[in-house]
């Protein structure tokens, strides 16, 4: 891949490094605080000032991306509404390229209400009728072409990509050159499917997979981050990696695997988002030109931030403080 270096880019935007491409979900957040456990037994419940937010994986992902310096192209759909509308602004906004937006013109753009309580831990109201009306031809050829990585963050759960589309859309990315890099977002209450048999073809398309510990175990059937690693290693990724929540994660390039701890002493204000902001480190790393190793290690320490502060991606420094922190953290590795 072609990239520059950190002290090439460090000036601002204006000499932004390749383009990534997100493509996936995207839904306007109500964060909702603090929630009782006992809320569905009381008739009121006092919350704080609830706080509108971008939302969804490619979404926290694009946003991510962008706060920490990179050049960022989403593709998704909304509709000509107040969320949809929102999106759009905070996208510009953050100088993300919006080209790719679909407006869908018989669905409301997705709106959750995240429901987060004393731990910090989220539980959300999901409007989801437009997901499924995402395919892969809403993709142009044309920001394919244009982008470094081209990142898919819902796998098996935008049904209208079920069908194949995503296997093409890898594909299309795979013929152009382009690194492809998928997180999952399985929908638990489909129990037809066999996840393996449905996610080989674009298993087979896919440089980096990292999924979250329980969305690997349902897919494989496995248990352990070593005995799903070995499931994953016949598919031709450079790299798989495992989510694992507040025990931090787990990657191999199958040949060399790590187990990166989460940063126990970092604040939980929410959750929201973490997974995203991580994989949203993960590519800025890989972007640089770092290893696989290096980019988990960075991504960790940035979803490590991010869940300090309210939002899916509200704790995420920009690039030369999160550079700054992560190589603090790198030095006290070595002691």
């Amino acid at each position: 891949m072609n990239v520059r270096t950190y002290a090439q880019k460090s000036k601002g935007y204006e000499n932004r490094m390749n383009k990534i491409l997100c493509i996936g979900m995207l839904v306007c957040d109500i964060l909702i605080s603090t929630v009782p456990d006992d809320i569905l037994s009381r008739d009121s419940v006092g919350i704080r000032r609830p706080i509108t937010s971008c939302g969804g994986d490619a979404l926290n992902v694009a946003m991510g991306l962008s706060k920490l310096g990179a050049d960022v192209m989403i593709s998704g759909r909304i509709a000509h509404d107040v969320s949809g509308a929102f999106i759009e602004r905070a996208c510009q906004e953050a100088g993300i390229d919006t080209r790719g937006l679909v407006y869908d013109e018989t669905c409301a753009t997705s709106t959750t209400f995240a429901l987060i309580d004393a731990r910090g831990e989220r539980h959300f109201l999901t409007d989801k009728e437009i997901f499924a009306k995402l395919v892969e031809s809403d993709v142009p050829q044309a920001l394919i072409d244009e982008a470094e990585i081209v990142y898919f963050g819902s796998a098996m759960a935008l049904p209208g990509m079920d069908d194949g589309g995503l296997e093409r859309l890898f594909r299309r990315a795979r013929a152009a050159g382009k690194w492809t890099v998928m997180d999952a977002a399985i929908d638990e209450t489909r129990t037809d499917l066999d996840w393996l048999t449905a996610l080989t073809p674009t298993l087979r398309q896919t440089d980096v997979f990292f999924p979250s510990i329980d969305e690997a175990r349902l897919i494989t059937g496995k248990n352990t981050p070593e005995e799903i690693a070995d499931c994953m290693s016949g598919f031709g990724m450079k790299a798989f990696g495992i989510k694992l929540g507040k025990r931090g994660c787990f990657v191999t390039d199958f040949q060399r695997s790590l187990f990166v701890p989460a940063l126990y002493w970092m604040p939980v204000v929410d959750t929201t988002g973490a997974g995203d902001s991580f994989l949203a480190g993960l590519m800025r790393g890989i972007a640089e030109g770092w290893d696989i190793f290096r980019s988990t290690e960075f991504a960790n320490t940035i979803a490590s931030q991010n869940v300090g502060a309210y939002g899916g991606t509200a704790g995420i420094p920009p690039f030369d403080e999160a550079l700054r922190f992560f190589e603090n953290w790198e030095e006290n590795q070595k002691k």
